[in-house]
Order: structure tokens, then sequence, then C-alpha cells
């Protein structure tokens, strides 16, 4: 059945792809109907995003206290302007934080700023690998991630990125884990300073080769201005773009 889906999401985008986004949005109502009526978000970029683009990024599941409906946020999709990593306040119990300034904001905008990977972060698609919200990682269901899964196919189908990047690479839970296991890639760690490491691994999704990158949880590495972190992350990027020649 999701193969029916995906290609009548592919088809009606050729078409139209305002009208695939609508689809879009149906067809992941049908996936995710046991929890779209709990507290979740979905996609955390702008409807322009759903194009073929160079990079899908990913973190595990939003954070913090429940805000909007896993419904009401997708419905929410086809109008999106707003980007969460730019345009959001994401507050901690400590700390109230300006529009995109959140530490792990700032990251994530500097992971895709010139000084990085080079790319307009309002043209990445950004979401993450499961969309209920929980107060943390210990109190989710990991295995909502089957269940989201069905959306990300649907959108990975439109995407069709290169690149897939994680924000979290742990064994445990990340995105990183989950997609490398189930599509068997053979992982390569990359030592960063203390425990961090960045993971990548070669897959095939869709019949097309992808690249997975596992970076640490942004929320606990600091990224910017850390050279051994560019240095290494644009050596896998450069080597992936380099061997596909």
């Amino acid at each position: 059945m999701l193969e029916e889906q995906i290609q009548e999401l592919t088809s009606c985008y050729h078409i139209n792809r305002k009208l695939a986004i609508k689809k879009f949005v149906e067809l992941s109502h049908s996936q995710l109907s046991l929890i779209e009526d709990t507290d979740g978000e979905v996609i955390y970029s702008s409807k322009d995003t759903f194009k073929k683009g160079r990079y899908y990024f990913l973190g595990l599941n939003p954070g913090g206290t429940g805000k909007i409906k896993i419904r009401d946020h997708l419905d929410g999709f086809p109008t999106r302007t707003d980007n969460s990593f730019l345009d959001e306040e994401w507050n901690i119990e400590t700390r109230n934080y300006p529009k995109g300034n959140n530490p792990l904001q700032l990251r994530v905008k500097y992971l895709f700023s010139e000084y990085l990977l080079n790319y307009v972060l309002q043209d990445v698609f950004a979401t993450n690998l499961i969309f209920k919200t929980t107060p943390t990682s210990d109190s989710l269901n990991y295995g909502l991630a089957g269940l989201c899964w069905g959306v990300h196919l649907l959108a990975l189908s439109i995407v069709q990125p290169e690149i897939i990047i994680t924000c979290g690479n742990s064994q445990d839970k990340s995105a990183f884990s989950f997609i490398s296991d189930l599509y068997a890639g053979k992982i390569e760690c990359h030592k960063l300073a203390g425990t961090f490491c960045i993971k990548e691994t070669r897959i095939i999704i869709q019949n097309r080769p992808t690249l997975l990158i596992g970076l640490p949880h942004l929320s606990l590495f600091e990224i910017r201005n850390n050279e051994d972190c560019r240095k290494k992350l644009l050596e896998i990027v450069n080597k992936y773009d380099s061997d596909k020649k």
C-alpha cells in the first residue's frame, strides 16, 4: 500500500507541486492515524522545501512540552512559511531565548552556513524521525519510529536527497541508528574530542545511493568554530561527492 501511495504522490508532484503537498498531508494522515491526536510536530521546514534537495535533516523527536497536536501541525504544512530553526522561540526551564537563538538552533544554522556545508538552511527539508513530543528521549517510545517511517518515505520520494544528516548518532536511540540498521549500512566512525564522533554510512534508499551522516547531538556538542569537526565533516562530504563522479 505504501508503494502505491509513493507512486500516487510522485505522479501528483510531476503535475502540480501545490497539489502534491496537499496529497502528502492526506497520505501522512493515513500513516499517522494512531498517534496524530497526540502532541507533536512533523515538518520543521517550510512548504518550499518539498522539492528535490541535496540534504534531508532530522533529529530524534520534538522535545519539551507539547504545544500542538500532530494532526494540526501536519495540516499547517501546505501554508507553512516558517523554519523552526530560524523563526521559533525555543525556551528551556531556566532561560528564554529570542527567535532562532537557542544554542541548538544556532548550531544547526552554523552547520549549513558558509563556514561549513555552505547550503541555504531555508532550502533544507527538516524533520524528526519520530513526530511525538516527549520531555526527554528516555520517555520516548522508540517503536514509534517504524510507524513514522512511512511518512519519511513519502517525503524522501520527493526530496531525493544525496545526503541525510541526523542530529544525534547514539546506538541506543537516534535517527542514525534506526536508518543505518534498517538499510544495513556499514558504519565508519570519525573520532572527535571526548567521547564524540561523526558516523557515516553509504546506503541505498528507494534505489538511490545516499550518504547517511550521524552528527553528535547538537544540544550537547559545540560545532561552532570547531576546526576538527569541520575538517572531518567536509572530508566525508567531499569524498562522497568525488566518488560519485
